[in-house]
């Protein structure tokens, strides 16, 4: 396998809608509790008609979709589509609290919204932490035949775009996803009684499939990024975790005897069937739809002999791969980057390579390591959405949020003062009531129609911590463009005044996105501008689950001068309240 084309999540203007003939798509999604073992170990778990991760929703560009969820559960639950603008449909974002009531057990809900840009996408959990538990699935929305497409930018042989045409409507889409043996309740209870923010798991899922893998912890600790060897400086746990996690987190108090036994130390190897990819060479080219469902970690991905691709909770790449080696096996490698030594495998196989002896050459290590001296990595701060687009010039208002930790080490907020409450669905949801008493005034945001909005995201390193992971940023609705970043603090009035001052600090060409990543290095800021154009109750929080059930998240009330009349649409039924 030799050439490896990544691309952006690529995305067309909000306004541009293929003219197609809408298609009705329906999916029933059957929510239920019982015991499976993704990595070989048994516990309690989420699946969706009966599969994990759930079925993939496949649909066109203009289809019109409803999506039945059957609530099997022993607890509320809600649905959100990751990535999908709910454009009109705000009612069907599927956060509780804020866009419905919590679906109650035995209760059902039906979401119906439309397929309005293609790409890649995910739905998962959005009541407290249950994406910890397993409910979360893939979406794949095809262009329509009328979309222009970017091959072009690849090859300009007709047979390779056409190729690569057929690739891009038949994806192998692959979920990435971290998974512990404790349920998200007892994993936050820990959190809460020992007062670390922890991050330990036991196992990388691909696909839903995966092992316990145990090694000495003297090579765990020799596998460590240098950068982290040297803050953590200690010789790792057998699970490839910091052997006391006060290192990290500063003095805040710790109960160390409240961890529960095997969750940071006392790997218990076992194994399961690994994820198998069948690619024909007849078919010229792949495409590899990389979707993270992490609940706590960084992500490194690559294909063996291929570059390297950073990975954040909740972000999605489509990675074209030309067909073109030998048969063979290739293994898919998937390194935590950064808080824990740990990885997960899955196998590509040419057809008609299955008996091969050919060994790949992998392009990172167990721990995420570089091995080769001329490797490519994604550069994700350059990825041009396609076709082009600008943001406005200026913006109507700005908001400065500091994110950090505040008052432990395991509570976290995103406008440097409260928390948002991690049991959303308590409240009247603001879609419904904008006033909502639940929601304090510093935890949102109050936008109107067809404005331009400024968020910077500074990041602080107040003592007693020394150091914070990468906090992937998702903002609900609509996407935003990513238009600067800086070590250091963001010392501005505007984004005006931080333009003259420091040009140097703003792209050229923006990233269009909906998900953004601090830097973990110091002091740090980021900035997004989106357009307000979709009135509803959204939400904007770190994806890391402990960290939004912990506080990092705000509203934003888009805007409240033309809000939705929820009392008359049909977006939504059988809301257990």
């Amino acid at each position: 396998m030799a050439r490896t084309t990544w691309l952006a999540p690529i995305v067309a203007a909000i306004d541009l809608i293929a003219s197609v003939q809408a298609a009705h798509v329906h999916y029933t999604l059957d929510l239920t509790w019982k015991r499976g073992s993704p990595n070989g170990v048994e516990r309690e778990m989420i699946f969706v008609n009966d599969q994990f991760p759930g079925p993939s929703l496949i649909m066109d560009e203009g289809d019109e979709v409803s999506i039945e969820i059957n609530n099997h559960l022993p607890f509320n639950t809600s649905v959100h589509f990751h990535g999908i603008e709910q454009k009109n449909t705000p009612w069907s974002d599927g956060v509780s609290g804020l866009s419905q009531w919590g679906v109650l057990p035995g209760a059902s809900y039906t979401y119906n919204w439309n397929a309005t840009q293609y790409g890649t996408y995910w739905y998962h959990s959005h009541d407290r932490s249950r994406i910890m538990d397993g409910l979360y699935g893939a979406i794949y929305i095809r262009p329509s035949p009328d979309r222009d497409s970017p091959f072009s930018m690849i090859s300009d042989d007709p047979d390779d775009i056409e190729a690569m045409e057929n690739a891009r409507d038949n994806p192998y889409l692959v979920t990435l996803s971290d998974w512990d043996h404790l349920t998200s309740d007892a994993y936050m209870q820990a959190e809460r009684e020992s007062g670390y923010d922890i991050f330990c798991s036991d196992s990388i899922l691909v696909n839903g499939k995966g092992s316990v893998i145990c090694k000495d912890p003297e090579e765990l600790t020799n596998l460590q990024p240098p950068q982290i060897r040297a803050v953590v400086n200690a010789t790792l746990t057998d699970k490839g975790c910091d052997p006391n996690l006060l290192v990290l987190q500063g003095d805040w108090a710790h109960h160390p005897e409240k961890l529960p036994g095997g969750l940071n130390s006392g790997c218990v190897p076992s194994e399961a069937p690994p994820s198998v990819f069948e690619v024909d060479s007849n078919a010229q080219w792949a495409s590899f739809n990389f979707i993270s469902a992490a609940a706590l970690k960084a992500l490194w991905v690559s294909i063996d002999e291929h570059p390297i691709m950073p990975l954040y909770n909740g972000q999605r790449y489509s990675v074209m791969v030309k067909l073109d080696q030998d048969p063979a096996s290739y293994q898919m490698r998937v390194a935590g980057n950064g808080n824990q030594v740990i990885s997960g495998f899955a196998t590509i196989t040419y057809k008609g390579g299955e008996n091969s002896q050919h060994e790949s050459v992998p392009y990172i290590d167990y721990g995420g390591i570089n091995t080769t001296s001329s490797v490519i990595v994604l550069n994700d701060t350059s990825l041009p959405p396609y076709p082009e687009i600008q943001p406005a010039t200026y913006a109507d208002e700005f908001h400065l949020l500091t994110l950090g930790r505040i008052n432990s080490s395991w509570e976290w907020t995103l406008d440097g003062t409260t928390f948002l409450p991690a049991n959303l669905a308590s409240m009247e949801p603001a879609l419904i009531n904008p006033k909502s008493p639940g929601l304090d005034s510093s935890l949102k945001i109050e936008t109107k129609n067809n404005t331009w909005v400024d968020i910077v995201f500074q990041l602080v390193i107040p003592p007693p911590t020394l150091l914070q992971p990468p906090h992937p940023i998702h903002k609900h609705s609509n996407k935003a463009f990513l238009i600067g970043s800086s070590q250091g603090n963001f010392t501005w009035n505007s984004i005006d005044d931080a333009v003259r001052a420091s040009p140097q600090s703003f792209f050229d060409t923006p990233v269009y996105r909906d998900t953004f990543t601090t830097s973990p290095a110091g002091a740090a800021w980021i900035a997004i501008r989106y357009h307000v154009e979709n009135p509803g109750a959204f939400l904007l929080h770190c994806h890391m689950e402990t960290h939004l059930a912990s506080g990092m998240g705000v509203v934003l009330l888009d805007g409240v001068d033309v809000w939705p009349d929820v009392h008359s649409v049909k977006g939504g039924s059988h809301m257990g309240q």
